[in-house]
C-alpha cells in the first residue's frame, strides 16, 4: 500500500508539472499571436551621407531664428487685431458715439 501511495504522489507531481508547462506554453503561444502584427522588418538599410552637413549649420540656425521671429511678430499682430477692449475714454466715445461723463483713474500701488 505504501508503494502504491508513493507512486501515486510521484505521478500526481509529474502530472502537475506537465500541466503547468502546458499552460505556460499556451500563454506564450497566445502572446506570440497577439504580437504578430507588431513585428516589423527593415526594408531599406540606412544610407551613409557622402559628405558631412557642417556648412549648413549656420543657414539652419539663421532660418530658425528668422522663422521664430516672424512667427512671434505675426502672433503679436494677430492678437492685437483681435483685442476689442477699450484703452481710454476716446476709444469708448468713438465706438458708442456718446460722451463719457466720468472716468475712474487707475490707482497704482506703491512698493512698501
Amino acid at each position: 500500500m505504501t508503494n502504491l501511495a508513493r507512486d501515486y504522489l510521484n505521478t500526481k507531481e509529474s502530472y502537475q508539472t506537465l500541466l503547468k508547462k502546458s499552460q505556460e506554453a499556451q500563454q506564450a503561444e497566445n502572446l506570440e499571436r497577439r504580437q504578430k502584427g507588431e513585428q516589423f522588418k527593415v526594408i531599406d538599410p540606412a544610407r551613409i551621407p557622402e559628405k558631412p552637413l557642417r556648412g549648413k549649420l549656420l543657414k539652419i540656425l539663421l532660418f530658425g531664428f528668422l522663422a521664430g521671429l516672424g512667427f512671434g511678430l505675426g502672433m503679436v499682430f494677430l492678437r492685437e487685431q483681435m483685442d476689442s477692449s477699450f484703452r481710454d475714454a476716446d476709444d469708448l466715445e468713438a465706438t458708442l458715439e456718446h460722451r463719457v461723463l466720468a472716468n475712474i483713474p487707475k490707482i497704482e500701488k506703491k512698493a512698501a
